[in-house]
């Protein structure tokens, strides 16, 4: 670590700029993840530590973040554990010239979610190699799941100086799990939705917000998680959701359910989602309408989602709670076919359709 200060000063550096230096370079060190130990460089860490000083000191939002949330929202190089790459320089180069247009983070945000998957190439698919895959391991095959999207989201803003942080659970209404991107703008944490090439975002809103608000906090595995670098002062851990939420990880968190739970009294009286699948299992537009028994009037209508949204994310019906329905699917000649009937509960439920006939 002497030799990180001499080399500080080596560069001209002033003593006070080097001691800072080698205070983030002693805070990555020491709440790295164990696997990174003797396999991450000195001068990997130092050049890391180097461009997150950087990105802090030229942000136009700069006064507003704290020395807390900059050792744990923009200088740590990884997010839940994953293959370590040398992202800082090339995602400084690429979004940079976005971010330093913006007054906030949250403009910032919206302005790079806009455009980051078509700059980089990445796109949704359940076909990537792994959940948890390092950013240049997906911008080579050129997919992730939400898992490897929020890993890349996470490195962008960090390289641009924007706090943020990998957050996700498992679900509790419905099965499996979701992650995704918290930000940090003047003093509070705020979510999106997942990217959309050209369209810019409102802040809090998301297909996801009412599964979220549903999380239950009273189970270690359904708690809403969000990472953070060193251990917080209750020493949880994220559980692994990534890897199917068996158990926990090793990844300092902190328990985040509180902060969505404020989204619940907007939840409709009752959802149902739909969902089709081809013969191999693919997700696939298929329209659909609910009519109201007896008069045959048109309650809903919809089309499932394809394989280009979410694994979780489902075209939603909302109707008020025992409402009893009948459910059609639109044919190849645009007949429609009745498929079965259902009853709006006071628990969302996923129906998977079959096309007709």
């Amino acid at each position: 670590m002497n030799s990180l200060l001499t080399a500080c000063a080596a560069v001209g550096a002033t003593l006070s700029v080097a001691a800072a230096e080698l205070d983030d370079y002693e805070f990555l060190t020491k709440y790295m993840p164990e696997k990174d130990r003797g396999k991450v460089g000195e001068d990997y860490l130092r050049r890391n530590v180097e461009l997150a000083q950087e990105a802090r000191k030229t942000a136009p939002w700069r006064e507003t973040i704290t020395d807390e949330i900059y050792r744990e929202y923009i200088l740590p190089y990884s997010s839940i554990g994953e293959e370590v790459d040398d992202w800082r320089p090339l995602f400084r180069e690429k979004f940079w010239p976005l971010a330093k247009t913006c007054k906030t983070t949250g403009e910032a945000v919206a302005l790079i979610n806009s455009k980051i998957w078509d700059m980089l190439d990445v796109h949704y698919n359940v076909k990537r190699d792994k959940p948890d895959q390092s950013p240049f391991h997906s911008m080579r095959i050129h997919m992730a799941s939400c898992t490897g999207l929020a890993i890349i989201q996470v490195d962008v803003f960090r390289a641009c100086g924007i706090p943020a942080r990998f957050t996700g659970c498992n679900w509790t209404p419905i099965p499996g799990n979701h992650s995704w991107v918290e930000y940090y703008d003047n003093g509070t944490w705020h979510f999106f939705d997942d990217a959309q090439a050209n369209k810019l975002m409102p802040a809090d809103e998301s297909w996801y917000r009412p599964y979220a608000a549903m999380a239950d906090g009273s189970n270690p595995r359904t708690k809403i998680y969000a990472a953070r670098w060193s251990p917080g002062k209750d020493k949880l851990c994220f559980w692994s959701t990534w890897r199917g939420g068996d158990r926990p990880s090793t990844i300092p968190a902190e328990d985040v359910t509180a902060s969505y739970k404020r989204f619940a009294a907007a939840l409709p009286e009752s959802r149902i989602a739909f969902v089709a699948r081809d013969k191999d299992n693919r997700r696939f537009p298929l329209p659909f309408r609910l009519l109201a028994p007896g008069s045959g009037k048109v309650m809903a209508e919809g089309v499932t989602f394809d394989e280009s949204h979410d694994m979780n994310d489902h075209c939603v019906i909302k109707l008020p709670e025992h409402t009893m329905a009948i459910i059609q699917v639109k044919g190849p000649d645009g007949s429609y076919t009745t498929v079965g009937t259902t009853e709006f509960g006071n628990k969302e439920k996923l129906i998977e359709l079959k096309a007709g006939k």
